[in-house]
C-alpha cells in the first residue's frame, strides 16, 4: 500500500494548477510516476506530456466513461479542459455530468484512487532483473560533504533511497576521480578506498579502468516497494596526488533533492567557488570559467542545494585554488 499511496499523492499534486499543461512539468513529476511511465528527465516537456496521456489513456481504457472523463479533465488532458486553476476544471466536469462541484470533486478523487491502485497493479512485484544493484530503487535525497581540511581528500555521502520493487536487498555505488590535466601524475591509475558508515555493509569492490570505482552494498534487510532506507559511505582518495578542484554528482537514477557541501582547509582557502547547475559533462574537463562567486562561511564551507536534478547532467560545487595558473 505504500508504493499505491505515494503514487497517488504524486498524481494529486500533478493535477493541481494547470495539470499537464503546467510549465515545467518535468520538475512536477514525482520519482514514483517518473518511474512508472519511464520518463528520463533528459526530455523535454513536449515529450513528457506525450508519453503521461498515452500511459495514463491505457490505463483508464476500462474505467466507466464518466470516471475516463474525470481523469482527462482534472488533469487538462481533455478538449476544453485547459484552465490554470483545478477548482475551474471542477466545474467543467460538473457540468458535463450535470452534478454539483462537491459530487465532481468527489467523482475525481475516487477515479484517482482507482487510477494509483490499476497502476500498482500492472507493476509486477519482482519487475525487471530483481537482483540487479543498479535498478529497483531511486534516491529520495543525497547529501554530500566533500572535507579537503584533512589528510587525504574525503566524501562523506548519505543517501535515503526508496525501493521502487519488492525484495530490494542490494544496490550499488559508483565514484570517479576526474582528469586533472595538469600535465603531472594525477591522470594516471588512482587508490581509493571506501568505507560504510552505517546502513549498509560493501560486499564487493570493482576497479573499471584506472579512475572510476564502484561498490555492492548489501542492505540491513529486503525492502518492499515504497520502503525507505538511510545509509552512508566514506569515501577517501589514498593516493596523495591531485584532484581536480570540484565537486560533480552526475544522477544516474531519479534523484529528488541533492545537497553539497565543500569544507575547505583554512590554510588553503580558494580564490573562487561558483555553483554549477545543469552542465552537461562532456564540458567538465573544459577550461574553468568562473560563475557568480559563492561566499564561505565562518567555518570555511559553502553548501549549494539541487531540486530534482536531471538524469545525465552534472551538478555541484566548483573554485579555483591558489595554485590554479
Amino acid at each position: 500500500m505504500a508504493y499505491e499511496d505515494g503514487l497517488l499523492r504524486e498524481l494529486t499534486t500533478l493535477r493541481r494548477g494547470w495539470g499537464l499543461e503546467t510549465e515545467r512539468l518535468r520538475s512536477r513529476l514525482g520519482p514514483l510516476v517518473s518511474g512508472w511511465c519511464e520518463i528520463h528527465r533528459t526530455a523535454n516537456d513536449r515529450e513528457a506530456r506525450r508519453v503521461l496521456r498515452d500511459a495514463i489513456s491505457a490505463v483508464i481504457a476500462e474505467f466507466p466513461a464518466d470516471d475516463q472523463l474525470a481523469v482527462n479533465v482534472a488533469l487538462g488532458i481533455a478538449p476544453g479542459s485547459q484552465q490554470a486553476l483545478l477548482s475551474d476544471r471542477v466545474g467543467i466536469l460538473a457540468d458535463r455530468l450535470r452534478v454539483s462541484d462537491r459530487t465532481a470533486r468527489r467523482r475525481i478523487d475516487r477515479s484517482f484512487v482507482r487510477l494509483a491502485a490499476e497502476i500498482e497493479a500492472g507493476l509486477r512485484p519482482g519487475d525487471g532483473v530483481p537482483d540487479d544493484p543498479d535498478q529497483g530503487w531511486f534516491v529520495k535525497r543525497l547529501r554530500a560533504i566533500v572535507r579537503l581540511d584533512t589528510a587525504e581528500p574525503e566524501l562523506i555521502e548519505e543517501r535515503e533511497i526508496v525501493a521502487t520493487r519488492d525484495g530490494l536487498s542490494r544496490i550499488s555505488a559508483q565514484f570517479t576521480v576526474p582528469r586533472v590535466d595538469d600535465g603531472g601524475d594525477g591522470d594516471g591509475e588512482r587508490r581509493v578506498a571506501a568505507d560504510a558508515q552505517q546502513g549498509v555493509r560493501i560486499t564487493d569492490a570493482q576497479r573499471v579502468g584506472q579512475r572510476h570505482f564502484r561498490w555492492l552494498l548489501d542492505l540491513p534487510r529486503p525492502l518492499a516497494r515504497g520502503d525507505t532506507h538511510t545509509y552512508a559511505l566514506v569515501i577517501r582518495i589514498r593516493d596523495g596526488l591531485p584532484i581536480r578542484p570540484s565537486y560533480v554528482f552526475v544522477p544516474l537514477v531519479t534523484c529528488e533533492s541533492f545537497t553539497v557541501r565543500v569544507r575547505f582547509d583554512p590554510q588553503r582557502l580558494p580564490w573562487t567557488v561558483w555553483r554549477l547547475d545543469r552542465v552537461p559533462t562532456s564540458v567538465l574537463a573544459d577550461p574553468a570559467k568562473p560563475g557568480p562567486a559563492l561566499s564561505l562561511d565562518g567555518a570555511c564551507e559553502v553548501a549549494q542545494e539541487f531540486t530534482a536534478p536531471q538524469l545525465g547532467y552534472a551538478y555541484g560545487l566548483r573554485w579555483v585554488t591558489s595554485e590554479s595558473p
